[in-house]
């Protein structure tokens, strides 16, 4: 069972994350992946942590807004498990993108407080 406070943290998290990747915050984004991320994106490639924010840094992902919904969060052990839709307005290689994509994201509760340690997306038509 979820806790409500839990919930209410890891919603607060999962924004500030989002907003940081907008502002490219990467000392926030540093600290909120764990050292073992893996980030799979809608096109089915994937990247590390590393790997990941040296993209952003290099501006391979500019990222402008997200909105989600049909969010659901549960925990499982010491991870929580959101799935949902989400539209993200992104930068692609130069190529300005609206991705409409269904989401799961794992954070983990560890000696670092809650940190993202996996991301999956997959594209979808809104038609």
């Amino acid at each position: 069972m979820l806790e409500p406070q839990v919930k209410q943290h890891i919603e607060a998290l999962e924004a500030r994350r989002r907003q940081a990747m907008i502002d490219l915050d990467m000392d926030f984004l540093e600290g909120i992946y764990t050292d073992d991320l893996t980030y799979s994106h809608s096109d089915g490639k994937s990247d590390s942590k590393k790997g990941y924010l040296q993209g952003m840094r290099a501006g391979i992902w500019i990222y402008r807004s997200f909105e989600s919904r049909q969010e659901h969060i549960r925990r499982v052990g010491a991870c929580a498990v959101i799935t949902g839709l989400i539209d993200m307005d992104v930068i692609i290689r130069g190529e300005p993108t609206l991705l409409n994509s269904r989401y799961m994201s794992v954070w983990r509760e560890g000696d670092a407080g809650w940190q993202m340690m996996a991301w999956q997306s997959t594209r979808y038509s809104k038609a």
